[in-house]
């Protein structure tokens, strides 16, 4: 790969970039990839035509591909090419459409999409021969298989669905705090709800805080045996309802999943991408985000127009736990992109939340 137009030797590839991986077949399908599905710094991988209903979660031994695993572990082959019913906390294994033939110093990880995070949907990446789960190695040679586990309801899959997304990687360019503040103090990472710039909190990455100020602060799951339509809008009545909170506090039950914001509006320059990622296992048992990816351009528009985008938190309780307004509740990475983005999120992209304010559910629940 020639790096000499690069403006870092390390970090994540831009769209320009992963169209070419596209056009030299590096990154290849049986089935044109469309090209809305290449995101500013990732790319929507979809669901191929063949899945197995599993046993259970598994990951790969060493020189093991896939395929061999699936003769163990496999209950049942199921045909994509049919809308299928995914059921409620069953594992099943989907062959993605996509395949690669990585360059030796590009490497690859995986995300759940917002919209399959907010869904509570488990969506884990798995590769031939590596026992780890969302990436691929540098160098990877072969399919990729996505393991799938409904967490609230059953929800109906088909071929062609993008349920996760690859940014794909050369070296390691994370930005230290040191690097964090002075890019905040170029271009600002974090504003209020007012529009003000505010001073980043900093620890080993940006910290954001859950809000809790709003009448409604967010959503709490429903039981419902409806599956939801991944394809389709379904009303949001019937999977969740509104919650408030008391006196700046709420009470997540265990076992329950919820969707809220962070007070922060979080913005992502255009010469960088972020991840969400755990704050802290010492602050409480629970998730925090099923969804990490943030694309360049996020909460910052053409030319830093928009002052942040609030984050929406895909929240799932492993214990009965007290939020209260402005507390932590998870970080943010940051990384530099070797090149700047011919395209940004909500710039000629299907960008379907970057003008939320406040928790937003999923694109496939209307209110």
């Amino acid at each position: 790969m020639d790096t000499s137009q690069f403006l870092h030797t390390s970090g994540a590839l831009p769209y320009q970039i992963i169209t070419s991986f596209i056009e030299q077949s590096i990154i290849c399908a049986d089935r044109p990839i469309p090209d809305s599905n290449i995101q500013p710094a990732s790319l929507d991988l979809r669901l191929g035509e063949r899945a197995w209903a599993v046993k259970a979660t598994f990951l790969p031994r060493p020189e093991e591909r896939i395929e061999t695993a699936l003769q163990r572990y496999a209950i049942r082959e199921i045909d994509l090419n049919i809308p299928t019913v995914f059921d409620l906390n069953h594992t099943y294994v989907v062959e993605l459409a996509e395949s690669f033939c990585l360059p030796n110093n590009v490497h690859a990880y995986t995300n759940n999409k917002s919209t399959t995070g907010r869904t509570n949907v488990w969506a884990r990446t798995l590769a031939d021969c590596y026992p780890r789960f969302d990436k691929l190695p540098s160098g990877y040679s072969g399919r990729a298989y996505l393991m799938i586990i409904p967490r609230s309801w059953p929800v109906i899959v088909q071929r062609d669905q993008t349920l996760t997304q690859a940014r794909f990687i050369i070296g390691d360019s994370l930005l230290s705090d040191f690097s964090l503040n002075k890019l905040s103090q170029e271009e600002g990472l974090v504003f209020n709800s007012e529009g003000e710039r505010q001073t980043p909190r900093l620890d080993d990455g940006l910290l954001l805080s859950v809000d809790l100020s709003l009448p409604v602060v967010g959503y709490k799951a429903l039981s419902c045996d409806r599956p939801v339509d991944l394809s389709a809008i379904q009303p949001s009545k019937d999977y969740f309802c509104p919650i408030s909170a008391d006196n700046g506090e709420i009470l997540l039950e265990r076992n329950s999943f919820y969707i809220l914001s962070t007070k922060e509006y979080l913005r992502v320059p255009p010469q960088v991408a972020a991840e969400m990622i755990a704050y802290d296992i010492h602050s409480g048992e629970y998730r925090s985000h099923y969804a990490g990816f943030f694309d360049p351009g996020f909460g910052y528009g053409t030319s830093g127009q928009i002052k942040g985008t609030p984050a929406v938190l895909e929240v799932d309780a492993h214990e009965d736990v007290i939020f209260t307004d402005s507390q932590p509740i998870c970080k943010m990475s940051f990384e530099y992109l070797v090149q700047a983005p011919e395209k940004l999120y909500g710039q000629q992209l299907n960008s379907h939340y970057q003008n939320q304010r406040g928790a937003q559910l999923a694109r496939v629940f209307s209110f």
